[in-house]
């Protein structure tokens, strides 16, 4: 299931940045949970032109998430916003 297609409707975030976080759960150590701060602070940063792609693209893979298949979902989403 993807965000852009989740229950057919269409989620609009106040800021485009928030496509881009990531959660935990409850129960994470304090590296999962320091991890995706790290993630989630770096998708501003790399949305707003501070962090450049490979940058933005490693940090992602060193905590393994996919990236492209991560900000491939988030352009689908957008891609359906335009429409």
């Amino acid at each position: 299931m993807s965000i852009a297609s989740d229950n057919n409707l269409l989620w609009v975030p106040s800021d485009i940045s928030d496509l881009l976080t990531v959660s935990v759960d409850g129960q994470a150590d304090k590296d999962v949970v320091d991890g995706m701060l790290v993630i989630n602070c770096s998708a501003s940063q790399w949305l707003s032109g501070i962090m450049d792609d490979y940058t933005y693209f490693e940090l992602l893979d060193h905590y393994g998430i996919d990236p492209f298949g991560f900000v491939g979902e988030v352009e689908d989403h957008l891609q359906l916003l335009m429409r």
